[in-house]
C-alpha cells in the first residue's frame, strides 16, 4: 500500500499515463498508419514507446525496457523537432543525419542492462548509468539547435509551438545535466513529467482533436479521482470494509462523474451550447419546414452555422467541396449519402476562436449529415411529385387542345373542300380510286373519334392514321407525291401518344410537297435503336426550313405541329426525349423515344 497521498498520486499518474498512451497507440496504429497520414508514423512512435515505459514503470519494472525505451524517447523527440521544422530548415536533408545519429546512439544503453544483469561485468560499465542523461541532455540540445536554426514560422499557432517547445527542451535540458551532475534524487520523477508534458503539447498543436477529447477529458477526471483520494487516503488505514466500500462507489459513479465533467468541459471551455441530442432536434426543427432545396440548403447552412459556431456550407449534387487547404483540426467535412448514392457535401470552416473541431463534433455533423440528406430526399421526392402533376395537368391541355386540333385539322372545311374536290374529280374517271378515298377519309374520321377518349396508342394504329391520310393527299397531288415508308414491324406494339405523327407528316405536304415544283417524296422512318429507344422520322424533298427557323419563332407556320409535338413529348418524357430537323438534301423531322417510357405504355389503353 502507499506510504503517502504523494505516491498514490504519483502511482495514480503513471498509471494514466499508462492507460492514456495506450490508449492513443491502438488509435494511432489502427486508424491514422491505416489511412497514411504523412508524418503521423513518428507520433505513433513515440506514443508507443510511452505507453510500453509508462505500463513498465507501473506494472513490470522490466530493466531490459527501462533501458530500451529511455534510449528511444530522447531519439523519437529530435525526430519530432525535426518533423516539426523540416519545412523551415536549410539544407534538411544533412539533418536527416542527425536523427539517425540519435537512433544508433540508443544502442549502446543496452550496455547499462547488461551492467544491471551481470552480463557485462568491466570495471567502467558504471558510467553507463549516467549514458540515459546524457542522451536527454544531447537531444534537448539538439532540438533547441534545430529550433533556432529554422526560419520562423508565419503561423501565430506554429510560433506558439515553437515557444512551448523550445522551454520543454531547455527544462529536459537543465533536469538532464542535474541528473547527470549527481543531483537526480533532487529533481526525483520530473523528467518523467516534463516527458509527459512534451508529449501534451505536441499533441495539443498536432493534433487538437485527440487532446481535448482523450486527454484533457480524462485529465480532469483524474484530476477529481485524485482529489477524492486525497481526502480518502487517511481513511485508508483504518477498515478495509472502508476501502473496500470506497472502490465499489468509484467503481459505479465513475459512468456519471465522468459525463458530468465531460459535460461541463463542452459547455464552459469548449463553449457548446446544445448535448448531440439537442442539435438534432433543433436541426431538424429548422429544416424539416423547408420548402424546396434553396431554402433547405440555406436553412442548413444557417442551424449548421449556430450549432458549430462557425461557417458552414453546405452543397448539393456536384462534385466535393473546394476551398483554401486546411489543416484537419481547422475543417470537418461529411458527405450526403443515402441509398447508396452521392448527394451533395458538408464543410465547416475554421471557427472564428480558433477552436478546433473535436471526435464529437464530427460524429454529431455525421448524424446530421445523414438526417439532411434523407430530408434531401423527402424534398426532391416531393418536388418530383409536384412537377409530376403539373405534367399531368399541361398534359391534360395540351391532350384536349390536340384533340381538337386534330379534329379540326380533319374536318375544318378547307380540308373536307379539297377532299371532296378530290373525290368529286375521280367519280367519273377512277371510281375505285374515289371509293378508296372516302373510306380513307371515313377511316381518318373513326379513328379521330375513336382516340379522342384516350392519349395513348399502339404505333401500329397510328401508322395506320397516317397511310391513311397521306392516301387522301396522294389521290389529291396524284404523280406528284411519292410515299416511302420504312416502318419495323417489330415496334408496332410500342405505344406511343396519338396524333403524335400525323402533325410532322401535314407539314411535309403542306410545306415541303405543296411549296415545291414538280414531283417530291414524303417518307416515314420508324425503328428501334441500339438501347431500346424508338426514332420516328418524317422527311421530305422540299425546299427545307427556313433560315433561323426555331420552334418559339415560328408562329402558326411551319413549326406550329412540331412545337405541338415538342410540348407532348417533354410532358410526357421531360428531357428523356428529343426532337430534331434538319434542312439539307432533304428535311428531316425525327423524334425520339426512350426505352423505359415505351416500355412503361406498353399494352396500355389502346
Amino acid at each position: 500500500m502507499p506510504d503517502s497521498p504523494l505516491d498514490v498520486a504519483s502511482l495514480a499518474l503513471f498509471a494514466f499515463g499508462a492507460l492514456t498512451f495506450s490508449a492513443l497507440a491502438a488509435l494511432y496504429w489502427g486508424t491514422h498508419r491505416a489511412s497514411k497520414r504523412g508524418g503521423s508514423n513518428v507520433l505513433a512512435s513515440f506514443t508507443l514507446v510511452c505507453a510500453i515505459a509508462f505500463l513498465n514503470t507501473v506494472a513490470f519494472q522490466v530493466s531490459l525496457i527501462s533501458c530500451l525505451t529511455a534510449g528511444l524517447l530522447p531519439a523519437l523527440i529530435v525526430h519530432l523537432v525535426f518533423e516539426m521544422e523540416l519545412p523551415r530548415l536549410p539544407r534538411s536533408r544533412r539533418w536527416r543525419w542527425l536523427v539517425m545519429a540519435f537512433y544508433a546512439a540508443s544502442i549502446p544503453l543496452l550496455l547499462e542492462w547488461a551492467n544491471e544483469t551481470g552480463l557485462l561485468a568491466a570495471p567502467w560499465a558504471g558510467a553507463w548509468y549516467s549514458a540515459p542523461a546524457a542522451l536527454l541532455a544531447a537531444a534537448s540540445a539538439a532540438g533547441l539547435v534545430l529550433t533556432a536554426l529554422a526560419r520562423r514560422p508565419s503561423e501565430a499557432r506554429e510560433r506558439a509551438h515553437r515557444r512551448w517547445t523550445a522551454v520543454l527542451l531547455a527544462l529536459m535540458l537543465a533536469c538532464a545535466a542535474a541528473s547527470w551532475s549527481g543531483f537526480g534524487a533532487a529533481i526525483g520523477s520530473l523528467p518523467d513529467y516534463l516527458l509527459l508534458l512534451f508529449f501534451s503539447v505536441t499533441l495539443y498543436y498536432r493534433e487538437r482533436l485527440v487532446f481535448f477529447d482523450v486527454v484533457v477529458k480524462r485529465g480532469m477526471y483524474l484530476a477529481a479521482g485524485l482529489a477524492l483520494l486525497a481526502v480518502w487516503f487517511p481513511s485508508l488505514t483504518h477498515s478495509p470494509l472502508i476501502l473496500a466500500a470506497g472502490f465499489l462507489v468509484c467503481w459505479l459513479t465513475s459512468p456519471w462523474i465522468y459525463a458530468r465533467l465531460a459535460r461541463g468541459i463542452d459547455r464552459v471551455w469548449l463553449r457548446r451550447k446544445w448535448t448531440n441530442e439537442e442539435a438534432q432536434r433543433r436541426f431538424l426543427g429548422e429544416i424539416q419546414i423547408a420548402g424546396g432545396e434553396y431554402e433547405l440548403r440555406e436553412r442548413a447552412a444557417e442551424s449548421l452555422s449556430t450549432i458549430f459556431r462557425g461557417p458552414a456550407q453546405v452543397r448539393f449534387e456536384g462534385s466535393a467541396l473546394r476551398g483554401p487547404a486546411d489543416s484537419a483540426q481547422d475543417t470537418v467535412t461529411a458527405e450526403l449519402n443515402t441509398s447508396g448514392s452521392r448527394l451533395g457535401d458538408i464543410r465547416l470552416g475554421p471557427r472564428p476562436n480558433g477552436m478546433p473541431y473535436l471526435s464529437d463534433d464530427r460524429r454529431l455533423l455525421e448524424s446530421l449529415a445523414h438526417a439532411l440528406a434523407a430530408i434531401l430526399e423527402t424534398v426532391r421526392l416531393r418536388d418530383e411529385r409536384r412537377r409530376q402533376e403539373e405534367r399531368e395537368r399541361e398534359l391534360r391541355w395540351l391532350a384536349e387542345r390536340a384533340e381538337l386540333k386534330a379534329l379540326r385539322a380533319q374536318i375544318n372545311p378547307h380540308f373536307l373542300f379539297n377532299t371532296l374536290s378530290v373525290i368529286a374529280g375521280l367519280l367519273h374517271y377512277q371510281p375505285e380510286l374515289a371509293d378508296e378515298t372516302i373510306e380513307r377519309l371515313a377511316q381518318i374520321f373513326r379513328y379521330t373519334l375513336r382516340r379522342s377518349a384516350s392519349e395513348w396508342v399502339p404505333l401500329g394504329e397510328e401508322v395506320e392514321f397516317v397511310t391513311a391520310y397521306l392516301g387522301i393527299e396522294q389521290a389529291r397531288f396524284g404523280d406528284r407525291l411519292r410515299l416511302e415508308f420504312d416502318v419495323d414491324p417489330g415496334v408496332a406494339h410500342f405505344q406511343i401518344p396519338a396524333m403524335s405523327i400525323q402533325p410532322l407528316i401535314e407539314n411535309a405536304i403542306k410545306h415541303g410537297i405543296s411549296a415545291a415544283e414538280g414531283a417530291g417524296s414524303v417518307g416515314l422512318r420508324v425503328a428501334e435503336q441500339p438501347g431500346g429507344a424508338l426514332l420516328v422520322e418524317v422527311s421530305d424533298s422540299g425546299p427545307g426550313f427556313p433560315p433561323g427557323f426555331s420552334l418559339e419563332s415560328s408562329g402558326d407556320g411551319h413549326g406550329h405541329g412540331m412545337r405541338n409535338v415538342a410540348e407532348r413529348l417533354r410532358g410526357y418524357y421531360g428531357d428523356r426525349a428529343q426532337l430534331f430537323w434538319e434542312s439539307g438534301r432533304r428535311t428531316r423531322v425525327a423524334f425520339t423515344i426512350p426505352p423505359s417510357g415505351s416500355s412503361h405504355f406498353r399494352g396500355g389503353n389502346s
